[in-house]
């Protein structure tokens, strides 16, 4: 006999689909998406104040924070890639890819390690004369310097030197110095130097700083040596600190093209700033050809802040870059910077 038929199973009904609210995201993960936003656009918004030529003092300090802007997209791209937040990733990489290509020419190297070493110029910020003379001048020593910069010097400071050996060790020396005050600057050089100015008024240097000029007979040539110490921007001073720095950079467009030229010293401003990167167009800054990257010579003794800032720096033309770098004195605010030049054959 054939077997009984089985009754047939019956469907269970198909649950109803869900209503749109239930398969929205969950409150939870929307919110990540919107911190991972509002952390990009401002990141992305300090980061772009890069192009703002402003003297708002809010403005001025943001435009030193170009690194902290990159690290920090990319922990915001890591975070992001952790969270699983897919579509936010998208917006993160891309401001960050914008960012690293404005970082990234800083850490390329052109410099020429093998070339002979023809002069070599450091420039050191005393913090009105209180750095430590000893280590200043050991520093001298061990990189062979042929002409120091010294910002904020005072009599204190170079009786200090030449105890050390700075007498002895310079033969020439120029500018002024001046007790408790941020303004004396000296020009210490084992090579005869020639005063063009010593650039003490401050109608034509924009600063009350002294910015000396003068000419460097070194053997292979003469290099026409500048001394740059713009007003710091403080609260109230940015409007000075700007046309410092115009100034600054209406001397370097009067100048002759084939002139081997050196500015030198604290600029109080860094390649963050619209102002700084005129001044800097078309001369070579010596720690950014040697592709160091995130330079720092400020704040240090003194400021509970770590260094974070490039304030200090050697800018050149017509010279090749051979080597670079910082050193760090107790009792100074600033690091000191040196570079080393080839000169071009006569």
């Amino acid at each position: 006999m054939p077997a009984p038929a089985s009754p047939p199973r019956s469907t269970p009904p198909s649950a109803p689909p869900a209503p749109p609210s239930a398969r929205r995201r969950p409150p939870a993960r929307r919110w990540v998406d919107v911190v991972v936003g509002v952390v990009l656009v401002g990141l992305g918004a300090v980061g772009a104040l890069r192009w703002y030529d402003s003297t708002a003092y809010p403005v001025v300090v943001l435009q030193t924070a170009g690194p902290f802007v990159v690290v920090g997209l990319g922990l915001l791209a890591v975070a992001t890639l952790l969270l699983r937040r897919w579509w936010m990733l998208l917006p993160v990489v891309a401001v960050l890819v914008a960012a690293a290509t404005v970082a990234a020419p800083s850490f390329e190297a052109t410099s020429s390690p093998k070339a002979d070493r023809d002069l070599t110029v450091m420039s050191a910020n005393t913090w009105i004369g209180s750095a430590n003379a000893e280590q200043l001048m050991d520093a001298v020593r061990y990189h062979s310097v042929d002409v120091l910069v010294l910002t904020e010097a005072t009599p204190a400071m170079m009786r200090r030197l030449d105890a050390e050996g700075a007498a002895d060790y310079f033969n020439q020396r120029q500018g002024v110095a001046r007790a408790d005050t941020y303004t004396g600057t000296m020009v210490l050089s084992r090579y005869p130097l020639s005063v063009r100015s010593l650039g003490t008024d401050p109608a034509v240097e924009g600063t009350r700083s002294v910015q000396p000029e003068v000419d460097v007979t070194a053997p292979n040539g003469t290099i026409r040596l500048k001394v740059a110490h713009p007003t710091a921007p403080l609260p109230g001073d940015t409007a000075e600190w700007r046309a410092g720095l115009r100034d600054l950079q209406s001397w370097k467009e009067r100048l002759d093209g084939d002139e081997l030229l050196v500015m030198a010293g604290d600029f109080n401003a860094g390649f963050g700033h619209p102002g700084f990167r005129d001044l800097a167009d078309g001369l070579d800054d010596a720690q950014r050809t040697d592709g160091q990257g995130w330079v720092r010579t400020w704040p240090f003794a003194g400021h509970r802040l770590p260094a974070f800032a490039a304030l200090d720096h050697l800018l050149s033309r017509g010279l090749t870059v051979v080597e670079a770098g910082q050193v760090a004195f107790n009792r100074a605010d600033h690091a000191a910077v040196w570079a080393s030049y080839h000169l071009p054959p006569r």
